[in-house]
């Protein structure tokens, strides 16, 4: 392995945990880091490295092994690679290199790809310094743009990029997506106005020119201006799918166009304009993910005008082929008020019953989930794993078996929050940095080890480990079992509480139980300090022969390493808490959805009784006053001409005189 290699790993690694989803904590506790560059200046100091071994060949080639590492779907493979070509003095005489340049882009995206969304900022900002002028940049700014709608950190993005100093115009795209950022700070503060302002800087060249014109929308639709609304909305799906030359057609323009037509359809509902809200739920495709929402919407405006035969098809296609559908119970309800308003009150009457015994169930298991932080803890996992699935390949999770229990019915029911699945996303990730802390760790030993045994040189890689590096390891080894039973103590303490609470456990045995896990925690808790600081004599007495500065940077990035886990792990369960709350308030949400169609569905049926009492009345007044009913007409005309010793053959077919038998 090439000198410097293990050290830009290293660094590299926790660079990745400390530079992703936690950043705004990452220093809270942690030592003072030193960076990649650092250790090459170090290695370089030691002459370890020589600046004269780089050449553009090397470079070259070193970079298509890392871009062929990123492509595979190796990204933290990439990164290493990358730093050890964007921050080596091998290769710092060819900055301006075509190579070079291409490397530092490359390197940002390795970083985004392995969740680092600071870290690869931080290169993309460094990039952008360049000028305008400069291979990368229209790229750079992009991604950057790109990681802003990706984390909603609108703010921070900006302030990144404004701190940025040109001393070239900036170019007219990038100037427009700062506008569209700028507009989405505006929007969220509830700024309509100046959000429209900047969103009218954006032309129609800007690939977030279809966004801007369709937030521009939303503003005026919020704003009551419904006419300006339908202008915007028009604007966007009045254009060719393949037209390329009216504005920029990207990945993301075909979804915002089905939201504009869902647009339009809602502002013309709104208006009372039934046919035109009909006509353009109908543009949106067969294979959009918005198609239920404007089958359901479509019927809702059918049966607003009275059209309900077709309001009655469109809800009967709603409840075929979307059985799974958020929307399902309002379609439900939506067909049994369809019957009632058609006088069908028996129909209706069905339809209502059919409506309680299929939700009262999905109810009840949504009133107990509420109750158990565990249960909401799991159908939330439950939910994050379909939509993961769902991004993953959308036709294998539509393919999906449809829910049967009343709690799958809960999951499928259940409308994700964006900020529950970027707070759910960001402790996964968390805890998988914990997980990965002790390896990072082990990487620093590693190093330590290789510059103890070379008297403050990196020496080769040895077969067998020295006792310094054995000591070190085995007392690193017991810290992780420690906390690892920690963990387990904390989990079981958890179940037991959620028992507690769910009365699925007698109160003494509970308490009996969580006495001996306190019990357990607290000498675990003793072991936990004797362990953590017999790890850090142990690192120190391996790093004891190498070089002081050296020795000092490593020792710094090694207490950060071992201080990961705990503070990844107590973020993790901040941001758990955070999410639990949005998961409650979720849930709430939903049962008092079910239970207002639940209780419209109850409502209804007396309805449906009622209307069906009033039809019997109506007709036996009719018949008193010798009126009939329509549906009598034919079959009283045929009785009358008929004997009581006739019979009428056939019914159903034409008129055949000779066909009478009995006749007088």
């Amino acid at each position: 392995m090439r000198p410097g290699s293990v050290a830009a790993a290293a660094a590299v690694l926790l660079l990745l945990l400390l530079g992703g989803r936690d950043a705004q904590a990452k220093d809270a506790e942690l030592p003072a880091a030193s960076t990649v560059s650092d250790y090459y200046a170090e290695l370089e100091r030691l002459g370890l490295i020589d600046r004269n071994t780089g050449n553009p060949e090397a470079l070259a080639r070193e970079l298509e092994h890392a871009e062929a590492s990123l492509e595979s779907g190796d990204p933290v493979g990439a990164a290493v690679a990358l730093y050890a070509l964007v921050e080596s003095p091998r290769f710092t005489d060819f900055s301006d290199s075509p190579e070079y340049q291409n490397a530092e882009y490359d390197l940002a995206v390795a970083l985004l790809g392995s969740g680092a969304y600071d870290a690869s900022l931080g290169y993309l900002v460094r990039v952008l310094a360049r000028g305008p002028g400069a291979l990368y940049f229209a790229a750079a700014h992009r991604r950057a743009v790109d990681i802003a709608l990706e984390t909603r950190d609108f703010a921070g993005v900006l302030a990144r990029l404004e701190t940025v100093k040109l001393n070239e115009p900036l170019p007219v795209e990038a100037s427009a997506e700062r506008a569209y950022l700028r507009a989405r700070i505006a929007y969220e503060k509830g700024e309509l106005d100046g959000a429209e302002g900047e969103l009218t800087k954006l032309s129609r060249k800007s690939r977030l020119y279809t966004s801007a014109l369709y937030l521009r929308g939303v503003i005026r639709a919020r704003r009551g201006e419904f006419a300006d609304a339908v202008s915007a909305f028009c604007e966007i799906v009045a254009t060719p799918d393949d037209d390329r030359y009216s504005f920029y057609v990207d990945a993301r323009y075909f979804t915002i166009k089905d939201l504009a037509r869902l647009g339009l359809g809602r502002v013309a509902h709104e208006e009372d304009r039934y046919d035109d809200a009909y006509y353009h739920y109908f543009q949106i495709p067969d294979d959009s993910d918005r198609l239920p929402e404007a089958l359901f919407e479509a019927a809702w405006s059918m049966y607003q005008k009275r059209e309900l035969d077709t309001a009655r098809d469109l809800t009967a296609e709603f409840l075929k082929n979307f059985p799974d559908s958020p929307l399902h119970p309002e379609a439900q309800l939506l067909a049994a008020y369809i019957e009632l308003a058609d006088c069908k009150f028996e129909d209706a009457e069905k339809k209502f019953d059919a409506i309680v015994a299929d939700l009262q169930p999905v109810v009840n298991a949504t009133a107990e989930i509420r109750k158990s932080a565990a249960r909401r803890h799991t159908l939330f996992t439950s939910a994050m794993e379909r939509e993961r699935e769902r991004r993953a390949d959308p036709e294998a999770a539509a393919a999906r078996a449809h829910a049967r229990t009343p709690e799958e019915r809960v999951l499928v029911m259940l409308r994700l929050d964006p900020r529950f699945v970027r707070l759910n996303e960001a402790a996964a990730g968390l805890r998988q940095e914990a997980a990965d802390a002790p390896h990072v760790a082990a990487s620093w030993r590693q190093l330590g080890a290789r510059l103890a045994s070379g008297g403050g040189k990196v020496a080769a890689i040895a077969v067998d480990a020295t006792p310094e590096e054995t000591k070190a390891r085995k007392a690193a080894e017991l810290l992780e079992d420690v906390r690892r039973l920690r963990a387990e103590i904390r989990r079981e303490k958890a179940a037991v509480d959620a028992a507690v609470k769910e009365k699925r456990i007698k109160g003494d045995l509970a308490a009996e139980r969580l006495g001996e896990l306190d019990a357990a925690d607290a000498q675990l808790a003793r072991l936990e300090g004797n362990a953590e600081a017999a790890s850090e004599a142990a690192d120190k007495t391996l790093l004891g022969k190498a070089d002081p500065r050296l020795r000092q940077m490593i020792e710094s990035d090694l207490a950060r390493a071992r201080a990961l886990a705990r503070l990844a792990g107590d973020f993790a369960k901040g941001i758990d808490d955070a999410a639990d709350k949005i998961a409650a308030r979720a849930l709430a949400g939903l049962y008092v959805d079910l239970r207002r169609v639940l209780d419209k569905a109850k409502l209804g049926k007396i309805d449906a009784v009622i209307g069906s009492k009033r039809k019997l009345e109506i007709e036996v007044e009719d018949l008193a006053q010798g009126r009939f009913p329509p549906e009598l007409f034919g079959r009283l005309y045929e009785e009358g001409m008929i004997g009581d010793d006739e019979v009428f053959w056939p019914p159903d077919a034409e008129f055949w005189k000779d066909e009478y038998s009995g006749w007088r």
